[in-house]
């Protein structure tokens, strides 16, 4: 079932299938590599909701209004 990535669990392997928000955020996240389509891993959460997310090639830190843009299902 899809939900924000701010709820999926550690160290799981997810795929994008939707991204919210407007075309800042978009842009914003598409210059790093979230797509459509493209798998990631949540690395590490924090307790004030900001993420580290792994995709192949590199690890980022998000925000936590970022991240709850970004729509996963498990794969």
């Amino acid at each position: 079932m899809a939900c924000p990535i701010t709820f999926a669990a550690s160290d799981r392997t997810l795929k994008i299938v939707e991204i919210l928000g407007g075309d800042r955020a978009k842009n914003k996240l598409s210059e790093r590599g979230f797509c459509v389509g493209e798998c990631l891993c949540v690395s590490e959460g924090s307790c004030r909701g900001d993420m580290i997310l792994k995709t192949k090639t590199s690890k980022y830190a998000v925000g936590f209004g970022l991240a709850s843009k970004i729509i996963v299902d498990e794969i």
